[in-house]
């Protein structure tokens, strides 16, 4: 179940990372999430889904999220698309990334959170 279907558990905005995965709840009844859940991007993406990205110096994945698309919060979309292991390794200043654009974007969170 997802949360925003939980009573007693905060409403996520669709943009929350937290939608991917499922809640469970223990013996305890508390709530836990499968963190094993994840999503993946296939490798043959056409590339007219996408923007590219020059990564600038001091830049941060939530701060190209919120250049973006206006917020933080799809710092993990853009992560999993360019395959990122390590959210936390500095970024290389120069690297081209590939940026999901926005109209695709809504389209994975409406299937995400469907």
């Amino acid at each position: 179940m997802i949360q925003n279907l939980i009573y007693d558990l905060p409403k996520l905005t669709s943009t929350k990372y937290e939608n991917i995965f499922n809640v469970y709840t223990d013996q305890s009844n508390f709530y836990y999430y499968n963190l094993l859940q994840s999503v993946i991007f296939p490798d043959n993406l056409l590339d007219s889904f996408f923007d590219p990205y020059a990564i600038a110096p001091n830049d941060a994945w939530s701060f190209i999220s919120y250049k973006k698309y206006g917020t933080i919060d799809l710092w993990w979309m853009i992560c999993l698309v360019n395959k990122v292991q390590n959210p936390l390794a500095p970024l290389n200043s120069g690297d081209i990334i590939r940026i999901p654009k926005s109209q695709v974007v809504q389209e994975i969170l409406t299937q995400l959170i469907a």
